[in-house]
């Protein structure tokens, strides 16, 4: 089965919720739909469920129209898991899974037959629900009922499963639990899963396709590499982001900045000397404080040479494991130059960068303020025999000012970074 959408679109009387969407989902794949709230997910959704109506070509399952298959035929492609379900009767965790068969009853009237039971049975184990099959469904824990629900979807042997944000209301374990299951689904089964969530790393860990919707449009879809890109979320969430791909699973992963507005620019230029991830904290500090930040010099795999990149601040940049060269002092001074004050957080110093000291020291002959970032309750690491620890101790003694962590450090820059 192949769904296909062609310019689907639908509004709530002059309300318009979604505008000319088309895309294809391909029997087997899994498609995760989203995007902000209000941007259409949920009703795309019900739109492909046919619980709201379309026009007739707007939605195809294998070049035929939606709107053309009988109510059975619909509900013998679709099951649909919602976000959460409870129910005033007494039914239990089987008469849940059982009602999932009623699209294959001969009439209304039917009662189940011992085939029916076999694929009741089948679809809870499946979904490990059987060892409670006798339970009232509404004693169940929420990771327990979504279990159910999916068991009550997979009992209609549909192609394709539907699911409303299946994870919204379980703890961290319970998203898992459930995401595995439909993941394991979809591969061992071949069914079809097109899902509406909110998380994007639970998306970037199991959709194959991801399809960005913005106020009721498409704005990008494809793998989650492709779309969790930091432009296109910054464009969609209004949000600055890191995006890291997992080193084991090889998905990739979203690191929020901050969802608050960048400070305004003023102009001010701050160079950080760090390494080893301990200017990552300054740098972020000191841009949203509205400083124009460069940092160097840095290894390229050094932790601090990442967050530059992700802050997008310019660098000195040396290879891998080398030590600082004379090009790269140089282009490490050029930055100092260009900057009011210094920075030195408690990097460790090895003789590979003992020479950032050395642009400290510059720094500080040429009249800019350089200030001494002190971490509490740790100490600069020195593998240089103490040669470190005396040009600290040099620097301050020449009128370096020596600052306890990054709030002080903001307030003696505001005061100009001299004591």
């Amino acid at each position: 089965m192949r769904l296909s959408l062609r310019n689907l679109s639908f509004s709530y009387g002059d309300s318009k919720i979604l505008r000319d969407i088309s895309f294809d989902v391909p029997e087997g794949g899994f498609i995760g739909l989203m995007g902000p709230n209000g941007s259409g997910k949920t009703t795309l959704l019900r739109c492909i469920m046919r619980f709201l109506e379309t026009g007739q070509e707007m939605v195809l399952l294998d070049g035929k129209s939606l709107q053309s298959l009988s109510h059975v035929e619909v509900a013998r492609t679709f099951a649909v898991v919602p976000q959460s379900s409870s129910t005033d009767f007494i039914f239990t965790a089987y008469d849940i899974v059982m009602m999932g068969r009623i699209p294959h009853f001969k009439s209304r009237l039917s009662n189940e037959t011992r085939s029916d039971a076999d694929v009741v049975k089948d679809a809870m184990r499946r979904t490990n629900t059987w060892r409670f099959a006798g339970r009232q469904f509404s004693e169940l824990s929420g990771g327990e009922r979504q279990r159910v629900l999916i068991a009550r979807a997979l009992a209609q042997q549909p192609q394709c499963l539907l699911l409303d944000e299946p994870t919204v209301y379980l703890d961290i374990n319970g998203q898992f639990e459930v995401m595995d299951l439909i993941k394991k689904l979809n591969r061992e089964s071949g069914i079809t899963v097109v899902a509406v969530l909110h998380d994007v790393n639970l998306a970037a860990r199991y959709c194959d396709t991801i399809a960005l919707l913005s106020h009721g449009r498409l704005e990008a879809i494809g793998t989650p590499a492709d779309v969790l890109a930091p432009d296109i979320i910054q464009s969609v969430y209004g949000i600055d982001v890191i995006v890291r791909r997992d080193p084991f699973s090889q998905a990739v992963y979203v690191l929020p900045h901050t969802a608050a507005l960048a400070a305004a620019k003023h102009g001010r230029r701050v160079h950080v000397l760090c390494g080893g991830g301990t200017g990552g904290p300054v740098m972020k500090a000191l841009s949203d404080h509205g400083y124009s930040v460069s940092a160097g010099a840095l290894n390229v795999l050094d932790s601090d040479f990442q967050n530059a990149q992700d802050l997008h601040i310019p660098v000195a940049a040396e290879s891998p494991f080398a030590p600082i060269s004379e090009e790269v002092h140089r282009e490490n001074m050029r930055l100092i130059d260009q900057s009011e004050a210094v920075v030195v957080t408690p990097f460790p110093v090895g003789p590979g960068n003992l020479r950032n000291l050395e642009a400290a020291m510059s720094a500080l002959g040429s009249s800019k303020g350089v200030l001494i970032l002190e971490s509490e309750g740790s100490q600069r690491v020195d593998f240089v025999g103490g040669r470190a620890d005396a040009m600290v101790g040099d620097l301050i003694s020449r009128g370096a000012v020596r600052v306890s962590g990054i709030a002080e450090l903001v307030r003696a820059l505001s005061r100009g970074g001299r004591s």
